[in-house]
């Protein structure tokens, strides 16, 4: 199983994403500690969102333009219900002098109505659904949230583990990259959250309405833990092509 396929299990409901924390720590890197670590590029990969419309060549390239250094694994095979609009990229990202592993992991994927549909039939861990879990990413609330006018959906989730590869965003500055792109924020630092995020950590929460634009960029998160940094969002693509 590849990081992307791992990632993406990790990822297929809101109520698992605790479970990366473990990863996290299984991919500690081995090697040299980067000379620098990378100053993850916020603006530029929550601007990804807006482009739910590009098939993967495309986004693959916007990607590469907005993460140096990015290294992508092969995407796995997956053979299901036909979707013109189903993609999925994967793996992983850090700063220069990083080892060839490090804890600094990420997926993106997007899928049309068709496999929502399968989703919606099957659930997640049935035989016809579980290896495409893995690849495309959904999230547990994906058919809920869904637009009526919508053909597809987009997410990405970027994790690390290790500030001398990635170096960590400060609530400030996360808080503004979000507001820069999300109507609401909203911030979450104790309760439930408060043993996982420990002393400095938050959990940020970016939404926009629905408006009549071809893609709804309607979440994003900034997340910091004991354990792991995590960036993610998920757009809709409203009627467009493929």
């Amino acid at each position: 199983m590849t990081h992307c396929e791992i990632l993406g299990s990790g990822l297929a409901s809101a109520t698992m994403k605790t479970g990366l924390i473990s990863l996290g720590f299984a991919l500690l890197a081995t090697g040299p500690l980067a000379a620098q670590p990378l100053n993850f590029p916020l603006a530029e990969i929550l601007a990804l969102a807006s482009h739910a419309d590009a098939q993967a060549d495309r986004f693959q390239d916007r990607l590469e333009a907005a993460l140096p250094g990015v290294q992508f694994e092969p995407s796995p095979e997956i053979a299901s219900v036909d979707d013109p609009f189903r993609w999925a990229l994967g793996g992983i990202f850090g700063g220069e002098g990083a080892s060839p592993r490090p804890g600094a992991l990420f997926g993106c994927a997007r899928y049309g109505v068709a496999t929502r549909d399968l989703f919606t039939e099957y659930g997640f861990a049935r035989p016809e659904t579980f290896g495409l879990m893995g690849a495309v990413l959904p999230l547990a609330d994906d058919a809920e949230v869904w637009p009526e006018a919508a053909v597809a959906r987009l997410h990405c989730t970027f994790i690390w583990d290790d500030a001398e590869t990635v170096a960590i965003l400060p609530e400030a500055a996360a808080a503004a990259g979000l507001r820069a792109v999300y109507a609401q924020v909203e911030i979450e630092t104790g309760g439930l959250f408060l043993p996982l995020l420990g002393e400095d950590g938050f959990r940020l929460s970016g939404r926009n309405d629905a408006g009549d634009s071809i893609v709804w960029v309607e979440s994003g998160d900034v997340i910091l833990t004991n354990g792991h940094q995590q960036v993610s969002f998920r757009a809709f693509l409203i009627g467009g092509a493929v």
